[in-house]
């Protein structure tokens, strides 16, 4: 590595590992305090909420990285420019593209890092945080879990077995229902093609229900069946969670099989995109705040350059989340809901680039 690029790297990433440590010791403490009252009721053991803390470092540090490499692009290369350091380089013949290149590589790097840490323990650390707080802060039961060709759900004295829940529709799609008593021996098992939310009770249609008798079985077919069913649709919202359990290779597939099956897979493809395209986020906005450091000449200050930066990367989430929520509805094709963030700023950095930075 060149002199020039191993000093530009000694200043960023001493400034991008402090904000990250920032950003997420300023998370952490304002989830303690938000916890603090429910920790102390429950009188949780100390072990278990280290525990509880620390599988969510990992998700939360990859969720700071594009706002903590945006800082230290603005931060760092605001500080050569101050000690005019970027017109002596520039002086020696080196070019703007050439003292840069090492930082967008190491944005490049973060943003695979992200993705790979993300999917390989981040995510599952975070599920297990999650299941600490449910199962042994809140005392709530674990009623859903999920293998790739289906969901379950345990309701009261009833096990779901779901291929796929659509929060929009409020329906469930083909449907397994099996019905206990209070020796846990089953009694009755009903499949349906679609269970939807109907004048506040469930309507099965096209299915089979079997009621067990001893060691004889009956059989009736319908095309429409009402059932009063303690379970509602908001108990079924947290389905909509589940495909974060699953790593991006198995959610593309799931997603698929759902889709070629004819149900709806749309907040599937959604969360599909929005795994590639948030990673990606860390390097356009570092390009960003290269682009407004250098935008700014040499009269600008580091807290105006940081301030723009703070912004503009406040509307690049902002957009990023509408565009997600939009894509969630229905209103726009995941594809362009997602990535419209990532297209519109790429847009705006590369027309900074051009008209201010060449």
């Amino acid at each position: 590595m060149k002199i020039v690029s191993r000093y530009v790297l000694r200043h960023f990433f001493p400034v991008f590992l402090l904000a990250l440590a920032g950003f997420t010791g300023l998370y952490f403490i304002i989830d303690f305090f938000e916890k603090i009252d429910n920790l102390l009721e429950k009188q949780v053991p100390l072990q278990l909420i280290f525990t509880y803390f620390i599988c969510k470092i990992p998700y939360i540090m990859t969720q700071g990285i594009p706002m903590a490499a945006l800082l230290a692009a603005l931060i760092s290369l605001g500080i050569l420019k101050r000690n005019r350091e970027l017109i002596a380089i520039e002086t020696a013949g080196i070019n703007t593209a050439y003292y840069i290149r090492p930082v967008v590589i190491a944005a490049l790097l973060l943003s695979v890092a992200q993705f790979v840490i993300d999917e390989s323990f981040a995510r599952s650390l975070n599920q297990r945080s999650q299941q600490i707080w449910q199962q042994r802060i809140q005392n709530s039961k674990a009623a859903v879990s999920m293998t790739q060709e289906s969901i379950w759900y345990h309701g009261q004295k009833v096990i779901y077995q779901i291929r796929a829940y659509d929060r929009s529709n409020q329906s469930l799609e083909k449907v397994s229902i099996f019905f206990f008593n209070s020796q846990f021996k089953l009694k009755q098992r009903m499949d349906a093609k679609r269970f939807r939310w109907a004048q506040n009770r469930w309507v099965a249609e096209d299915g089979l229900l079997l009621e067990f008798e001893g060691s004889e079985s009956t059989q009736e077919w319908f095309s429409i069946k009402t059932l009063d069913l303690p379970e509602t649709p908001e108990d079924f919202a947290g389905l909509e969670t589940v495909p974060e359990d699953l790593g991006w290779l198995d959610l593309y597939s799931y997603a698929k099989k759902i889709q070629s099956e004819g149900y709806n897979s749309l907040s599937y493809e959604v969360q599909l995109h929005m795994r590639l395209a948030f990673p990606l986020t860390t390097l356009i906005l570092t390009i960003l705040g290269i682009t407004i450091v250098l935008w700014q000449g040499v009269h600008g200050g580091i807290a105006a350059g940081v301030g723009i930066g703070l912004i503009v990367g406040s509307l690049y989430l902002t957009v990023l989340q509408i565009g997600c929520a939009l894509a969630t509805a229905g209103i726009l094709l995941p594809f362009p809901g997602v990535w419209a963030a990532d297209m519109i700023f790429s847009a705006l950095t590369a027309y900074l680039w051009i008209t201010h930075c060449r």
